[in-house]
């Protein structure tokens, strides 16, 4: 593929044939299924395995099929320079991949599973640190910065560039070699991630979104504030074509979750909005799906999990969770659902009943300061305070009855992390905001 290094203006779109994309719990099955069909290899970009964007999968579920190790130690840490706050990606050859907020030197970085050695690293513009890089299943990133998205190769060279209106968030596959990129300023874009073609018309949410100041409203983005049209990255659904907005309308008095189709229609393929919900007192946070693609959950500022069809946009449910915290979460296929609280917040795991949800279990004695990550194993990680201190423990807890299995201190570390990234083999990544990167595998694999 070659490189193309120039900017280029907006391009009439044109049609491509529609891409059926059947998912099943994570991004590895959706590499399976795009693989095998007549013999042929196919070598349309699509997710990694592993965790290979934000949330770990396309409906930002914060699951893993993945099996951790027995044996999980540390095998390495190391520092970026400068606050994170983005969640990490693990790809399919565990490679790390991380945003940082430095004030000078690198601001993204790909690390080696092996040792943490920088794969390559660059200095972006701002707006980088707010992303979590896309990955395909060839180990070639996809990220954006201020008026720009960008697609590299493995090695960290620039396969293509393209400009876009704003910040763009963290990316998503929509279907083999198409990417979905939302902006802070409200574009919507599906480009070929092979060309950087676009796919679609693009979408614009806010018409008169001026190009020459990309970073308006990009300070209320983390608060949500109305001059940020899309401040977190969407939920996607392949099967059914469709994506879910956390989206703040322009003179509205509050954000709302909207749904959007990007199906074919008369030979085209058009994005379009399929329903709003108007959740009172606006939404905080990402959209997250669940595994069936049926019901989109949002935080409200109300402090309520809202559980929306996602066919019809009307609510199903509500529960009153006290608080939105950070306003994300994680939900399993059997619709357990862990709501991230404010740093040092009680564990906390629920369970959606279809009608209603209900509480399963509370780890009043556990003080939560990261995102958690579901597992198949029946098992839940996430990261801890430890009891009288300020450092960190990363924690594995059983969601059936929430009890320790096991924990692993982070050395050095303090405040919050953001996330739990696990790799296809069960290795572990963990990012503290001060900005401490530490990676666990097998003790059997670690070179001491």
């Amino acid at each position: 593929m070659a490189e193309h290094d120039r900017q280029r203006p907006h391009r009439p779109p044109h049609s491509r044939r529609p891409a059926a994309l059947v998912v099943a719990v994570v991004a590895a099955c959706a590499l399976l299924l795009s693989a095998c069909s007549d013999g042929h290899i196919d070598v349309r970009s699509v997710p990694g395995l592993g965790w290979p964007s934000y949330g770990g999968n396309w409906a930002n579920s914060n699951f893993t099929t993945a099996t951790v190790p027995d044996d999980l130690a540390l095998s390495w840490q190391r520092p970026t320079g400068g606050p994170i706050t983005a969640p990490l990606t693990v790809s399919t050859r565990s490679n790390v991949g991380v945003t940082s907020n430095t004030a000078n030197g690198c601001n993204t970085f790909v690390f080696d599973p092996n040792s943490g050695r920088k794969n390559f690293c660059k200095r972006m513009r701002e707006g980088v640190e707010v992303s979590a890089l896309l990955v395909d299943q060839y180990d070639q990133p996809y990220i954006g910065e201020q008026t720009t998205f960008l697609a590299f190769n493995a090695g960290g060279a620039i396969r293509w560039r393209t400009p876009v209106l704003g910040v763009p968030l963290s990316a998503k596959f929509a279907s083999p070699s198409m990417a979905l990129i939302v902006t802070t300023l409200g574009q919507i874009q599906l480009l070929d991630t092979q060309t950087a073609e676009p796919v679609a018309p693009e979408v614009l949410l806010r018409p008169d979104a001026d190009p020459n100041d990309p970073l308006f409203g990009f300070g209320e983005c983390v608060q949500n504030g109305p001059r940020c049209v899309i401040p977190a990255p969407p939920a996607v659904d392949p099967v059914h074509e469709r994506f879910f907005l956390n989206m703040w309308p322009p003179g509205a008095i509050a954000s709302q979750v909207r749904g959007f189709g990007y199906s074919m229609a008369d030979g085209k393929r058009t994005i379009r909005e399929i329903w709003h919900n108007d959740v009172p007192g606006g939404i905080v946070g990402p959209t997250t799906l669940s595994v069936d693609g049926a019901t989109v959950y949002a935080f409200s500022r109300l402090g309520q999990i809202v559980a929306i069809d996602a066919a019809t946009g009307k609510t199903r449910w509500t529960y009153n969770n006290g608080g939105y915290g950070f306003a994300t979460m994680s939900v399993s296929p059997d619709g357990l659902i862990m709501p991230t609280g404010v740093a040092g917040a009680p564990l906390t795991l629920l369970r959606d009943k279809g009608d209603r949800a209900e509480s399963v279990w509370t780890r009043t004695d556990l003080a939560t300061v990261s995102l958690s990550t579901l597992t198949a194993s029946g098992t839940a990680w996430t990261v801890v305070r430890d009891p009288g201190k300020q450092t960190l423990s990363l924690t594995e807890v059983s969601t059936t009855d929430g009890a320790t299995k096991r924990q692993l201190p982070l050395p050095e570390s303090i405040g919050f992390a953001t996330g739990v990234a696990v790799s296809p083999n069960g290795q572990i990544a963990v990012a503290t905001h001060i900005g401490e990167v530490y990676f666990f595998d097998s003790a059997a694999n670690i070179k001491r």
